[in-house]
């Protein structure tokens, strides 16, 4: 649990005993239902703060402490996967393509995901016609990636890993996940792309 939410867990407590002492003094002057909205959007606050924090505070992925977290490959290896269908029903042979391929493992509802996403969907980037892109979500089905292409009026190709069988080939956890691979389908970096500044971690 972050700071920021036991922070937050102990206004609520303090609320909930500020409210207690005034009514055993008769000095309360809130109705019952203004003070339940008080404690459920402070409840609603603890919510959003656990959604939002952080991209890498998935369930399993609390194991790992201090944002360490196991990688599955290094530069020089074989990229983990051949071929993939995008959410258009499209395969995807990265074997044949014969060009360099740059692979982003995200989620639509992490933050970081959705500014980098967002970033390469403005860059040159997906106008070279060297590089082949494939934005891969995990855990998640085609209709909800495919409506949240349309709501944020995505260009940059999508697929989906329902199951993480696919990320599961590239670390433990932690998202987004910047891959660039060579013509030769090998690996050339990966790095973990939050914050700012995240295009400038695509390395070749």
């Amino acid at each position: 649990m972050t700071v920021k939410i036991k922070i937050l867990i102990n206004l609520i407590a303090a609320n909930l005993s500020q409210l207690t002492c005034r009514n055993n003094t008769k000095e309360l002057h809130l109705k019952g239902s203004i003070m339940l909205k008080i404690i459920t959007q402070l409840v609603l606050s603890v919510i959003l703060l656990v959604l939002l924090s952080s991209c890498k505070s998935t369930y399993s992925e609390h194991s790992q402490p201090n944002s360490t977290y196991h990688e599955f490959i290094n530069s020089g290896d074989l990229l983990p996967i051949s071929t993939i269908t995008n959410v258009d029903g499209e395969e995807v042979d990265f074997q044949r393509l014969g060009k360099k391929k740059l692979v982003i493992l995200f989620a639509t509802w992490c933050h970081d995901s959705n500014n980098l996403l967002n970033a390469l969907n403005r860059s040159p980037l997906l106008d070279d016609d060297s590089i082949a892109i494939i934005a891969i979500a995990r855990e998640e089905d085609n209709e909800t990636v495919k409506a949240w292409r349309a709501a944020h009026h995505i260009k940059v190709p999508l697929a989906v890993d329902i199951d993480r069988s696919i990320y599961k080939r590239f670390a433990s956890g932690g998202i987004p996940r910047i891959i660039t691979v060579g013509e030769n389908n090998k690996v050339i970096q990966m790095n973990l792309a939050e914050g700012s500044e995240q295009l400038a971690k695509i390395i070749w």
